[in-house]
This record gives C-alpha cells, structure tokens and sequence, in this order.
C-alpha cells in the first residue's frame, strides 16, 4: 500500500510557504474567538486579546512544533545549509575559484582514469555469468591439411572440452574464434571489413542471442555445407541502412553469403567484429582465406554447474600431462621446447578468465595510471584541506559569534561540512564536464580485444563514482578544519577580532604536515614520471631498421579464387604506375610491414654445410618485390635488391636479414649460401639487409627472410611508396594508382609510415604523457601549497617578527627562522617520498624500456628538481617578513 502520509508531508514541504500562512491564519482565528470569548464576560477589547494571547502561548514555538510534526526539519535545515554556503562562496570568488580548480582537476583525472579502469577490470563483461567464461591457451582447433599433409595434435584438442568422455564435467560447452578480414564486394564502395569466424556453438556458449533472425546451426560448421554470415547491428545501419537483410546474400571476397541474423546493437566482439562467419570444424586451407593465410585462433569455455575454476584447472593440466608424456620423456634433462610449454601452463593453471585474457598486459598500466590519479587527488585534496584550514583559523570570530548566539557546535562543524561538500562537487562536476575530452586521450589504453564489448564513456556507474568521490572527499576535507575552528577559546575569539586564537599553532602544526605530505606524493609521481620520459625517449632513439619519414602504405587483399599470376600481373601494374607517378621516388610491396604488431609465421631453416643446432633460428616468411626495401628505407648491407628476373622461372632466391646471416656465417660472407626451409629447395642468398622490428620498437626484431613475391604472390599486400609530395598528396597517388588498375578493389590502412610507428607507440605514449602530465600537475600543486603555508606563516608571524627585528634581528635571521621550519617539513616530505618511490619502482618494471627501473638520474633530478622549487616558493613570500615595520606592528598590536 502507498502510505500517503508522506505524500501529505511532502506537499507540505513543497508548499510550506502556503502551509505557513494558513498556520498562521488559523492561529489568529483561534485567538480571535478567545478573545471575543472572554470580552463577551464583562473584560475591555484591550485585556481580552492580552489574555487570549498570553493563554495561546508563544506563537513562534507552536509554528516551530507544527513544522517539527510535518517532519521536514531536516530538509529546511539542509537548504538553509547550502542556501549559507552558496553566500559565503559567493562573497569569497578567488578562494572559491582556486579550490574549485584544483579539485577539477584531481576529480577530474581520477574520474576518467576510473572510466578506463572500470570498463576494462572491474566491470563484468556483457554476457550471462561472465565470471564463469575462460580462455584456454594453446588448444588447438582441429584442422584437415588434405591428403598430402599432416599436422601433429596437440596434447589438448578442441573436441576434447566437448568430449563429456575425455573431459567429464568441466565445461558446459568451448568455443573457438579468430578475427580476419574480407572484401565487402560493393559496386560503388568497396569495402575492407574485420571478420570473426566463429564456431557454431560460440554465441551459445557466451549466452547472447541475436536481435533479428538466428545465429549459426551445428551443421553450417561443416566443411562445405553452406556460406551464412551474421551482421553486427553498426554494419546492418551503416552499409544496409537498417532494410531487411535475412536471407539475401551479400559478397565476401567474390563468394556469396546469405544472412541469417543481425546482433544486438552494442555487440561486436570479438575485436569489433563488422560481422560474423561459422568456423568449420576441422578447418581448411580455405578457411584460411580472410586470416592471411594462418589462423591466430583462441579458444574459450564455460566452465559446468557446479564445477569450481579449481577443479577445472585441475583436470585441464591432468589432461595436458597426459598427452604430452610420451613427447616428455624423449626430451633430455627435463629440458625442451614441450618442457617449457607444460611449465607456462602450469603457471596459469591452464586457462585465465576471459576478462584478464582480453585485457592481456595492459592491466599494469591502467592500474599504475589510476593509483597515479589517486595519488594527484591526495595531492589535490591537501592543497585544499590547507585553504580551508585557512579560512577555519580567520573565521574563528564567525564561529564564535554563532556559538555565544546558542549554535551547537554539531550544528556548526554540519554547516562547515556543507561548504566542502558543496566545494566538492562543483569541482566533480567540473572534472565530469571535462571527462569525455579526457576519454579520447585515454581511450587508447583499453585493449582492442576489449572494444566491442566494454565501451570507456561517462555512464551511470562513472557518475556514481564521480558522485561519491566528491562526498567523500567534501567530508574528509571539511571535518578537519570545522571541528579545528569549532574549539578552543571563544570568548578571546570574540575579544581580540579572530584570527589568532588558540588553535594557531595546531593549524600550523596540520598545514606543515599537509605540506609534506604534498610533497612526498608529489615525488613518487615526478620519478615515476621522469622514468617513463627517459623510457619512452630511449624508444624512439631505437633502429626501427627503416626510414619512416616521406613514405605511406595501403593495404589491399585479393581472393583466394583469383590465380597467383593475375595477382602479381594486378600488382605490378599498380606499382609501375606509382613509379611513374610525379614525386614518387621508390614503390614496393610486401605481404606484412613492420611495425604492423603481425606475428607472421616463422619458418625453421638449415644452412646447407653448416651443422645443426638446437638454437637454429625460426626466420619470418615474407615476400617483397623490386623496390621495397629502397621505398621502406630499409639498408640493403650487401648484395642485392630482387629482379624481374627472379621469377616462378628463375631459381628460388632469398634476402635474408642481418641477424640470420650473423647465425649461420659469423663473421663470413653469406652471399651465395643456400639455406632450405623444407628438404626438397635450395633457396640461395642474393642480399642481407637490416633487421627490422616487426612487432613494436620495445621487441627485439626477428629474424626474417625475404622471397621474391613474383615467385608466389600473397592474397595480402601492403603497397609502399616513398615521395617528396605531402602525405596527403602522396597516399592520394597509392590510392589513385590501385583504383586505376583495379577499381572495385577495397583498400584499407591508408596512413603514412609515421603513422603506422606512431600507431605502435600509442600505448607507451599515453602512458608517459597521462603520469607526465599528472606529475607536472603535482609538482605546480606542491609548490603553490608551500608557498601558501609560508605566506601563511609570514602573516601570523607579523607581530614576532616586528618584535625580533625592533631588537635588532637583521633580514637574513629573520629569512633563516621563517625558513628553516619549511626546510626541514621539505626534506622529510621529499626523503619519505623518494623511499616510496624506491619501494614501488618494480611496479613500473614492465613498463619501462632501457631504463633501470632504479635508474640513478631520475632518482637525483626528480628530488632536487622539487626542493628547488619549495626553497624558492618558501623564499618568496618570506622576503616579506624583510619589509615588516615594527613600528606599525607595535602600534597595531
């Protein structure tokens, strides 16, 4: 049942002014009648209201009881609260503004880090019991070579997880997923779309259904049975314009596909999938079509009812020692690649769950950014806890006041409480105002695995967070200086004017100890800060083993259906008009650059007359045409660039890198060597050129050999050319050539080479640029909070020190005693902060390159760099203290 007496009390409160004046009128009624009551017994007009109104009693207590009854007391107490606040902060604009600001700015941070936090750990995925999903790493899916090949199985297989005999009760049901890229074939705009395949049970097995039409039937995962697909819902409006899609067919690389089902808005992982294809079981060559040609796939699970992660992890690893035990005994010593294998599974327990999967190692870095928001936020926060203990000393005579007028000092510290509080969320609300700018800074943190699945913005759970930072640190801020300026001596308060009574010196005592505090934070930011600087320079100071400057790249893939000639026939038409282009100086092609993150696949090779080793190198596989390496910018150190003439009818040549050429013919010539990469061809060395970083500037390169791509054309291609043009104007020229040869060709990863190292930097990069700018904020908070306490110290101190120099004191005693107490709160502060820094420099460890994590120059520089500013913020407003006149001070006094 609804109580309706408190839909009574709350018209009352909204209408209390009415309620008020009816009160009142009634009261007047009812004195009216007393007293025409008593003046019809004989008593004068005059004396009757005298007597009616001295029965009624006191007309202010009766209103106030009547408003004590209709139960919003409170309420009215609140408003009156914050109706004082709102004129005390507007009588005070500067000291408003300043705390503010520096609340925005530590709210503000923490708050948007929090964002990026939340969406990528703390957050549950968007699926049924996500807690109850895993990954399993190295579980192969199972794949049919044809006739001609085999592949080994591995010790856990994919239809085992299903398999209720090999494994009982461990998981309700595994799926497996890999993410490519196909041809949208489309007249007007071709276009390049990132693909999941997926097996048919894998939305199942992640409880989400589609909004239109079906997911995937267990028979369209057989080889050959059919070619469906499912649309996310971005595709679907974007490409389709939201008009009914189930059942008709669209294009993926010249083959055509019949939609059954459109996903829920919102929904595109994995990796922000355009749309999803069945994964069939076993896979086959052509399945590996849109995943250039070898299948990067992950396999997850749900673990059974009932059945802890434990358990599973338990039987999962039994069942790995099982398999690999026949290969474990042939490997020497407890040593070997199986080994190896076999101990990292262990050490995760054979499966991660899949949020920690997906959020891989950059859970490091947001939980370093978001403890370095936090400690900005401390920082913050002392600033401001000084500022209001100011204000608490100088308003000693207010409180007073109000105290000897009967305030209770609970209703006192309550109305303080309220400015912080009020102070506090103007500054949140400020700091979320400005979150979303911030947001596509930090955007860059949250992994792409994560994108399609956990989106960083300002949600409800974001503002919630915003809303109880700002109450927690409205009260933790206020309480300290109301229940300061709420006791001591009130009758000399009131006397002598405020501002000097007996809690002076505690309130110095707290804001030297805020001081160094400060400071300590703001050391352990500006280390931090300074190694991540040092490490992100010595990366960029790093041989990329290429020239990025002046040079662009698109990508293009052909389909599988389309023969290798045609294909090399289409490439080298697209590369000799670029070569004819206008201020195109080089142009190539190869099947992955570097600096792309590809793994690529690494081949085991044998040099012919060289013994073999058990440390032989695995070389990356890449094909290159004529003019690659001069449009890279890559150093040919000897021999060689390719020919037209290495051909399918030319004998099988390589360009190998410098790191494969130091392997297998130290300190020789390897020009005119043959190496094999399978028994049957002799591949003969022409070049050696530099290594170059495949992965990213962090990761030593890898080997790698080059063959000639008119011998075997890859389905992908990235297309180089290097010019004297403008970026613009020269991606324009690649662009222009491919649609001149080819134009329902979809080209994707259009971008200048600096983009493409700039793309693999932007990790580190925001990392060092977020703590860079959150130690900078620190260090400017740090030295205004110095100086704000030595200012205030000046000012109480004025009458000391007109005395002292009236007896003789020169201004440099006078520059020495003001100074001496802030030295020594500066040492402490910067000693205890170095010792912190030191104790948590292994929290960086991961993600510092070519720097010690203990690194010598950052752990002087920073310190000093931080007492040099205290000395100068406690110097400058102690030079005050040097133009004091005891005269006017005494006079004063």
């Amino acid at each position: 049942m609804i109580d309706l007496s408190w839909w009574r009390r709350a018209k009352l409160f909204l209408f209390r002014d009415r309620a008020s004046r009816e009160l009142e009128e009634e009261m007047r009624l009812h004195r009216a009648l007393r007293a025409e009551q008593l003046a019809g017994s004989g008593i004068s007009d005059a004396d009757a209201r005298a007597m009616a109104q001295r029965r009624f009693g006191n007309a202010t207590n009766v209103e106030e009881s009547s408003r004590e009854i209709w139960g919003f007391a409170a309420a009215e107490t609140l408003q009156q609260d914050l109706r004082y606040a709102a004129r005390r902060l507007r009588q005070r604009p500067g000291f408003t503004a300043a705390v503010v600001i520096v609340l925005a700015l530590g709210i503000g941070a923490t708050t948007a880090m929090f964002s990026a936090v939340d969406a990528a750990i703390l957050r549950p995925l968007p699926f049924p019991h996500a807690d109850r999903l895993v990954i399993l790493p190295d579980v192969n899916i199972p794949f049919d070579p044809g006739p001609t090949q085999h592949f080994p199985k591995s010790a856990t297989h994919f239809v085992d997880l299903n398999d209720a005999n090999a494994m009982p009760n461990v998981f309700s049901s595994a799926a497996g997923y890999a993410v490519g890229g196909l041809n949208l074939g489309d007249a007007e705009r071709p276009t390049r779309l990132t693909i999941a395949a997926v097996t048919t049970n894998f939305f199942a097995t992640l409880g989400i259904g589609s909004a239109i039409g079906r997911t995937f039937a267990a028979q369209e995962g057989v080889p050959g049975r059919s070619h469906v697909a499912l649309l996310s819902w971005g595709l679907w409006q974007r490409q389709f314009g939201g008009r009914e899609m189930i059942g008709r067919s669209i294009i993926l690389n010249t083959k055509p596909y019949v939609v059954v089902g459109v996903m829920p808005r919102g929904f595109s992982f994995p990796e922000e999938a355009d749309l999803w294809i069945p994964m069939t079981l076993p896979t086959t060559f052509e399945s590996f079509e849109a995943f250039r040609n070898y299948l990067p796939s992950s396999v997850i699970a749900r673990l059974a009812p009932g059945i802890s992660a434990t358990t599973a992890s338990h039987q999962l690893l039994a069942r790995w020692r099982q398999g690999l035990a026949p290969g474990l005994k042939g490997e020497a010593n407890g040593q070997g690649y199986l080994h190896d294998s076999l101990h990292d599974l262990e050490k995760s327990g054979g499966m991660i769950s899949l949020q920690r999967g997906l959020v891989g190692d950059r859970r490091t870095a947001l939980v370093l950014l978001l403890g370095a928001t936090g400690l900005l936020l401390l920082i913050a926060c002392a600033n401001v806890a000084n500022l209001l203990l100011s204000q608490g000393s100088t308003r000693r005579r207010e409180v007073a006041v109000r105290e000897v007028l009967g305030a209770t000092r609970s209703r006192i510290v309550r109305q303080l409480l309220t400015e912080s509080v009020l102070l506090a969320m103007m500054g949140t609300a400020i700091g979320v105002a400005a979150a979303p700018a911030a947001l596509r800074v930090i955007a860059s943190l949250i992994p792409h695995q994560l994108a399609g699945v956990a989106p960083i913005g300002v949600n409800l759970r974001l503002l919630a967070f915003a809303a109880a930072l700002a109450l927690l640190t409205g009260i933790v801020l206020g309480l300290w200086p109301a229940l300061g300026a709420s006791r001591g001596d009130l009758s000399g308060a009131v006397k002598s004017g405020g501002g000097h009574g007996s809690t002076g010196a505690a309130f110095g005592m707290s804001r030297r100890l805020l001081v160094g505090a400060e400071l300590a934070l703001a050391v352990m930011l500006l280390i931090g800060a300074g190694l991540m600087l040092r490490s992100f320079a010595r990366l960029l100071d790093t041989d990329s083993g290429m020239q990025v400057e002046h040079a662009g790249t698109l990508q293009l893939t052909f389909p599988s259906s389309i023969p290798w000639g045609r294909k090399r026939v289409e490439i080298n038409a697209i590369l000799d008009r670029l070569r004819a282009s206008p201020g195109i100086v080089a142009a190539g092609a190869v099947n992955d650059l570097p600096l792309s993150g590809s793994g690529g696949i690494a081949l085991q090779i044998t040099a012919d007359g060289v013994p073999a080793h058990d440390d032989d190198v695995g070389a990356r596989d890449l094909f290159a045409s004529p003019g690659y390496f001069a449009a890279l910018g890559i150093k040919v150190i000897a021999g060689r660039d390719f020919a037209a003439t290495d051909d399918s009818g030319g004998p099988s040549v390589a360009i190998i890198s410098t790191s494969v050429a130091r392997h297998y013919w130290p300190g020789q010539s390897p020009l005119g060597r043959v190496f094999r990469s399978d028994p049957n061809t002799p591949i003969t060395v022409v070049g050696v050129v530099a290594d170059t970083r495949q992965s990213t500037l962090d990761v030593d390169p890898t080997p790698q050999m080059y063959m000639p791509m008119a011998q075997w054309t890859p389905p992908n291609v990235a297309i180089v050319a290097r010019g004297t043009m403008a970026p613009a104007a020269m991606l324009d020229a690649i662009r222009n050539a491919v649609r001149a040869i080819d134009p329902t060709q979809a080209v994707y990863n259009v971008r200048t080479m600096t983009d493409v190292l700039g793309r693999s930097l932007a990790p580190r990069r925001t990392n060092t640029l977020l703590l860079s700018v959150f130690a900078a904020l620190a260090f400017v908070l740090a030295a205004v909070g110095v100086a704000a306490v030595a200012g205030y110290g000046v000012t109480q101190r004025r009458r000391e020190l007109g005395i002292r120099s009236a007896l003789g004191a020169s201004g440099a005693d006078l520059m020495a005693l003001l100074s001496r107490e802030m030295a020594i709160v500066a040492t402490i502060g910067i000693a205890v902060g170095l010792a912190g820094a030191w104790a948590l420099a292994r929290v960086t460890s991961s993600l510092v390159y070519g720097v010690a994590i203990h690194d010598p120059v950052t752990f002087v520089a920073a310190p000093l760099l931080l007492l040099v500013a205290a000395i100068v913020a406690t110097v400058v407003p102690a030079r005050r203290a040097l133009h004091v006149d005891p005269a006017t001070v005494m006079r004063n006094d």
